[in-house]
């Protein structure tokens, strides 16, 4: 059976353009809709943080909040910040994908994620999935906390919000990312 004309007329008109890669990890996975836009414009480097803020003329702090090491940008915020890492080995841990934590080196967020997904397990890969999400946002709200309440960089207290938002989530129907056994997360 031949496809729709109308599936075949949108393919011809986006035949060229440039793909959003992480799109099925991204849209397909459970996670409300307003993580999945956060991942996406934090992907697409579109988030407002210090390298964005130079861009723009405004002030903005002199180095990462959280690790006090480097240049604040949304994809060293998400995987080479030292407190990034640790909060990733903390997540990971637990689930014995400890050597997935993002290293030194991994400079995209998004190529990071598809080197997890390739060395997940096909059944677990949907909660894999939708946990990044969840960790992402963790790491964002958490850098928030830090910039606009003057809180203090915590990897307890990410956890802990990573548990509570990760149980809501389950609550509301994320079965996959109940079946990763988060009970050893606190899920």
């Amino acid at each position: 059976m031949a496809p729709p004309l109308s599936k075949m007329a949108y393919k011809v008109f986006l035949y060229g353009s440039i793909q959003f890669e992480p799109r099925r990890r991204l849209w397909k996975s459970w996670a409300p809709t307003k993580y999945k836009m956060f991942l996406w414009l934090a992907i697409k480097n579109k988030c407002w943080t210090a390298d964005q803020l130079t861009k723009r003329g405004l002030p903005h702090p002199d180095k990462c909040i959280l690790c006090d090491q480097e240049e604040e940008t949304i994809q060293h915020i998400l995987t080479t910040c030292v407190f990034a890492r640790q909060f990733w080995h903390s997540v990971l841990s637990p689930l014995n994908l400890q050597q997935l934590v993002p290293n030194r080196r991994e400079h995209s967020f998004a190529t990071w994620w598809r080197k997890i997904t390739k060395r997940v397990d096909k059944q677990q890969r949907k909660g894999v999935n939708s946990l990044i999400i969840l960790g992402a946002w963790t790491l964002w709200k958490h850098r928030n906390a830090c910039v606009f309440d003057g809180d203090s960089p915590s990897v307890s207290t990410s956890m802990r919000n990573l548990q509570l938002e990760g149980h809501l989530w389950v609550l509301a129907g994320a079965r996959n990312l109940q079946n990763l056994e988060l009970g050893r997360l606190g899920l």
